[in-house]
């Protein structure tokens, strides 16, 4: 991936810096801002991604960052410093959805309703397809195993590769295989039954 080489070797260089000698609890504010400017826009992708609509992924990412300075002090090490972050917003975002759910089905934030709104230079049909598409999408999603769901989601729609998703969830690259090709006959069924029972 482009710029992949120099993006490891900076997160190398950090995760030296977070040592637990290097991270007391007096520079906890300190080394949070350095994780937030190096990681932020990563873990919003990720929030994006793996939330879906109805979602702010803004707020996941300040829950994330609420975590990470609290668990900062603790970090090892053990795992990649990207490993770690992926792990606490993915758990982030499953909390999330639990909490949410409800209110997603019943109810919508200002940002939904304004997301039915056609982009400048886009049909209201095309505005509507797309948003139809990406609700069903993720409407499929939502009945997922949670590892499942994470996997597809970082391979389909981040394009991350099988090796990449093995270092984030911490999983071997093979069972990352497993997982890809049980989650795509997951998908593919609970799809068609959706569109058969929309059909009805």
């Amino acid at each position: 991936m482009k710029g992949s080489a120099a993006r490891g070797h900076s997160v190398d260089k950090m995760q030296q810096a977070l040592s637990p000698a290097a991270v007391e609890r007096p520079r906890a504010a300190e080394a949070t801002e350095e994780v937030f400017r190096e990681h932020a826009g990563l873990v919003s992708r990720w929030a994006r991604a793996l939330a879906g609509p109805g979602i702010d992924p803004e707020d996941v990412v300040q829950e994330v960052f609420v975590v990470v300075h609290a668990r900062l002090p603790g970090f090892r090490g053990d795992s990649k410093l990207t490993t770690w972050l992926f792990g606490i917003t993915a758990n982030v975002v499953r909390r999330k959805r639990r909490r949410d759910r409800w209110r997603r089905w019943l109810g919508g934030t200002a940002d939904e309703v304004a997301g039915h709104l056609a982009a400048e230079g886009e049909s209201g049909t095309d505005s509507l397809e797309r948003q139809e598409t990406r609700a069903k999408v993720y409407a499929v999603l939502e009945g997922m195993s949670e590892k499942y769901r994470n996997a597809l989601i970082l391979f389909e729609m981040e394009e991350r590769s099988a090796a990449e998703i093995a270092e984030l969830t911490g999983a071997r690259e093979g069972t990352v295989w497993v997982w890809l090709h049980r989650a795509r006959a997951d998908f593919l069924k609970r799809l068609e039954t959706l569109e058969r029972e929309g059909g009805q």
